[in-house]
């Protein structure tokens, strides 16, 4: 016990102590560190990049109830504007490293709290010239941009590019472009000009293995051919989801509330339902492209939706 006499000491010692000139004191940094996150999973390495984020905004979201997302947003006292963070993963296993999106590049449409994927790739110690293989979970701009440099050319000059061949027929039909919508045609040219320097090495798959220990899955709606990854190593599982979820506060409490630029609001929420309940069933931790960075989690039912926890930081690789 301290008593009285000890701590007056105390306290005075502490008075009389010199003050350090402001050469010794450690200054305002002005900057966040690098948006780089690592996971293990069995024989292999995750890697989440952050490149950014973006406020997509309350009223991006739409509900069978108007009221709904607003006290849903109010609940949890979120910030109307909703910075949502933009993510992308690197897997590495022994002898392969995969990049799972890419991030927004120079697209301008982003904003310039966007396009640090490279460089926090390359904080991350990994050079694009490394990545072997990139899987897309669709093909909007967030996504794929960043698969090109400044100059319009491929950024990874090695790697396979590997895409659901619903999502690729999609983007690439010019009977569905001459038909969109004119604010939907920037993302037609987009996904375009930034797949064309991969087209001799993109491979078009269904669902199924991509790469020894990862499996597309398609979970369609938020775009037409629009996947998810299952990781698997050993006995341990993690689920990648891609845009499943663009919040998970909304859309775990209520998977049937839909995101603007989802293609198919109906089906993006029976999807999304469909991976929530495939999560909480075999207690699978899961992040995705728009999770606050880093993201990993689990989901359990909670009443007709669902609760989300944040997983344990990873003390040790």
């Amino acid at each position: 016990m301290i008593d009285r006499r000890h701590f007056l000491a105390a306290a005075a010692a502490t008075a009389l102590a010199p003050v350090l000139p402001a050469a010794a004191r450690a200054p305002l940094s002005g900057s966040q560190v690098p948006g780089i996150y690592r996971r293990k999973l069995g024989d292999l390495e995750i890697t989440a990049i952050l490149d950014g984020y973006v406020p997509l905004g309350a009223k991006s979201f739409s509900s069978t109830d108007p009221a709904t997302v607003g006290q849903l947003v109010a609940g949890a006292g979120l910030d109307e504007s909703l910075p949502t963070s933009v993510n992308a993963f690197v897997v590495n296993s022994k002898d392969r490293t995969y990049l799972i999106d890419s991030g927004s590049g120079a697209w301008s449409g982003m904003g310039d709290t966007m396009g640090r994927a490279e460089a926090n790739l390359r904080a991350a110690g990994i050079e694009p010239a490394q990545i072997d293989t990139i899987i897309l979970t669709h093909a909007h701009p967030d996504h794929h941009e960043g698969l090109l440099t400044a100059e319009k050319t491929a950024r990874f000059p090695n790697a396979e590019l590997v895409i659901h061949e619903t999502e690729h027929a999609f983007w690439h039909d010019d009977g569905i472009l001459s038909q969109a919508p004119a604010e939907a045609k920037p993302f037609f040219a987009s996904a375009r000009g930034a797949l064309a320097p991969y087209a001799a090495r993109t491979r078009k798959v269904k669902a199924g293995e991509v790469a020894p220990g990862l499996t597309l899955e398609h979970a369609p709606g938020h775009t037409p051919g629009h996947s998810i990854l299952r990781l698997s190593s050993g006995n341990q599982q993690l689920l990648l989801v891609g845009d499943s979820i663009h919040n998970v506060v909304l859309q775990t409490a209520q998977p049937e509330i839909t995101f603007v630029f989802d293609t198919d609001g109906k089906q993006a929420a029976a999807s999304r339902r469909r991976v929530l309940d495939m999560a909480a069933a075999d207690k699978l931790v899961f992040t995705g492209a728009h999770m606050p960075f880093p993201g990993f989690g689990r989901v359990s039912k909670e009443g007709s939706g669902y609760r989300f926890a944040t997983a344990e930081w990873s003390y040790t690789l």
